[in-house]
């Protein structure tokens, strides 16, 4: 895909479909995939490379079990779209821009294991169809930048957040103090400390514990699960109790490159972040309007 075409899930006028629309900047909208609204489909994961666009379909059936595939379609968006697996398993959906992967041909997600221990699937299968392979490991694991998986047990204060390289199962620890509640990518850390002395602080400092920084005060939230969206932006929003929820929330990006915060809206209301680009909601009902933002042009 490119800057000015988009693709995202619509509902028909009647509400009785779920539609999968690709939007371009010119031309006809394409109709991608239509499901009946009654099996509450949900389309998530889009990724893109090496000349394919791919995504996770999950529906219900009539007994309410609900399955997920996986589908592809040439980015060219000739020709019809492709199941390429029928039983994804119980794919993790962390709405990361990282929750699927297309790496050397392949196109790689996680699942959570069967039985009653903690385990993940990981999964993967050639990007046009084929050599479905899984592994399964222990624990649960969430996937962050390629090759990474970070441990998705919910660190304490005092605790600590392990990643793990997928390919070769070397793994890396980033140890927190007592005042410290993080989340990480592969590269950096998110870390709100709350500290008895002080009303609180969210930092932001690499896996490796060095080049720790403030970013914001307490009265912030995070509206995109990932961390330091291309190891420079940290996406914002404003929680300040005078503003006003019901008019949207300032939405602002921190730039580690330059140290500095930057809003980029005063009133947003959704907010969304995948493969480069930020994207926001203003507005409500028949006024809602959506703008976006393309954060590799920046400089």
């Amino acid at each position: 895909m490119d800057v000015k075409t988009s693709i995202g899930p619509a509902v028909t006028a009647d509400g009785a479909f779920v539609q999968l629309l690709v939007v371009p900047d010119a031309g006809a909208i394409l109709e991608l995939r239509r499901l009946p609204a009654e099996s509450a489909p949900q389309f998530f994961g889009f990724t893109s490379g090496t000349g394919w666009v791919a995504w996770a379909e999950s529906s219900e059936d009539a007994s309410g079990r609900r399955t997920t595939s996986m589908w592809v379609i040439g980015s060219d968006l000739k020709g019809a779209p492709r199941r390429i697996v029928a039983d994804a398993g119980d794919v993790r959906q962390t709405d990361s821009t990282y929750d699927l992967a297309i790496v050397d041909g392949r196109l790689h997600w996680t699942a959570i294991g069967p039985g009653d221990d903690a385990s993940t699937e990981l999964r993967s299968v050639v990007v046009d169809g084929g050599d479905p392979r899984t592994t399964t490991i222990p624990r649960l694991w969430s996937p962050v930048a390629w090759p990474w998986l970070m441990d998705s047990t919910d660190a304490v204060g005092g605790g600590r957040i392990v990643l793990m390289n997928r390919l070769d199962r070397a793994t890396r620890e980033f140890t927190v103090g007592p005042a410290d509640f993080p989340a990480c990518g592969a590269t950096w850390c998110r870390s709100i400390v709350v500290d008895d002395g002080s009303s609180g602080r969210v930092d932001l400092v690499r896996v490796d514990g060095t080049e720790r920084r403030r970013v914001a005060g307490p009265d912030v939230g995070f509206p995109v699960t990932d961390v330091a969206v291309l190891d420079r932006f940290e996406v914002l929003t404003g929680l300040d109790p005078a503003s006003r929820a019901a008019q949207g929330r300032p939405l602002q990006i921190y730039d580690i490159a330059r140290d500095a915060t930057v809003t980029v809206a005063s009133d947003a209301i959704s907010v969304r972040y995948s493969g480069g680009f930020l994207w926001w909601s203003s507005g409500f009902e028949d006024r809602v309007s959506w703008t976006a933002l393309e954060l590799r042009a920046l400089t």
